[in-house]
């Protein structure tokens, strides 16, 4: 039976279920993958499974070397990482230890019991201790963007030169030049709009000109050249013209004062913002990157 969903591109959900009874039969739930859509959603009642659904999807994707990428506002997406494939007794007992005492019972003694609780009811469903050592080989971070609670992420990377296939194509290049631009805007709170906001004309013009001349940015340089960009002309009219030197002096300083901020440090520092490191290793074997913002509020 195994064999069958260890086949590439098919994703074990588990076994089917007889409506008459409500039990599951010996018959096995396979998704397969090439059935995957631009997009989909799972949709249930609280308690339904939603989750959990989710994360079989997930770790069978893993299996299969397929990465992901995971938004999690709700900071329970982090239980991925908690796999032990030897189903040891001290992997087991720190989370355990609370539910132990309120028990009364030795620590280590109610941690081997649900070890063998969870060895067994996964060995129940097909699930064997070479199987769990395949997931548990996966690499898997938590990032916690703004937060020096897990791994730190630099969302100020997207400022360096893109990659050249990105550079060569007009269209990609204009879509990563405009998210570029307006994300930077948002973090001083400008929500600007590309047709006829100077401020995202100005910006865009400086992150290309810099780019086209094969020069990164940074928060600190880019403030600089908002003051003094290194072109005259802004379509047919003068820079002064279009946006003077005092208003440009004040853009500058809202950066500045975002750069300034303890707050904000912590987004400059850590692992860069690079999709393909987040998705593979260097041998091009897939991860999981799960990005908790639970603590982060709506902006």
């Amino acid at each position: 039976m195994q064999e069958m969903y260890e086949k590439l591109g098919l994703f074990y959900l588990g076994k089917d279920v007889d409506k008459s009874t409500m039990e599951a039969v010996e018959a096995l739930t396979l998704l397969k993958n090439k059935n995957f859509t631009t997009h989909a959603a799972i949709i249930g009642m609280t308690g339904s499974g939603k989750t959990g659904l989710g994360v079989g999807i997930i770790e069978e994707a893993a299996i299969d070397n397929i990465p992901s990428i995971i938004i999690d506002p709700k900071g329970d997406m982090g239980n991925l990482c908690l796999i032990d494939s030897t189903f040891s007794t001290s992997s087991f007992e720190p989370w355990v230890k609370d539910e132990a005492d309120a028990k009364g019972v030795d620590v280590s003694v109610y941690a081997e019991q649900t070890a063998n609780l969870w060895k067994e009811g996964l060995e129940r469903w097909g699930q064997n201790s070479d199987r769990v050592a395949k997931l548990q080989a996966v690499p898997k971070t938590i990032y916690t963007p703004g937060s020096s609670a897990g791994v730190a992420i630099n969302v100020m990377s997207s400022l360096e030169i893109p990659p050249q296939e990105v550079m060569e194509d007009s269209d990609t290049y204009a879509s990563y030049l405009k998210s570029t631009t307006t994300s930077l805007l948002s973090l001083i709170g400008i929500n600007a709009n590309p047709l006829d906001s100077k401020e995202y004309i100005l910006l865009a013009q400086i992150i290309s000109s810099s780019w086209v001349k094969d020069e990164n940015l940074t928060i600190e340089s880019l403030i600089g050249k908002i003051i003094n960009p290194s072109f005259k002309k802004i379509g047919v009219l003068s820079l002064d013209d279009f946006y003077d030197k005092d208003d440009r002096f004040k853009l500058a300083t809202k950066f500045n004062s975002l750069l300034a901020s303890p707050s904000f440090s912590l987004w400059l520092q850590g692992e860069s913002l690079d999709i393909q490191e987040l998705l593979y290793d260097e041998n091009g074997k897939a991860k999981i990157a799960i990005f908790s913002i639970a603590h982060l509020n709506d902006n």
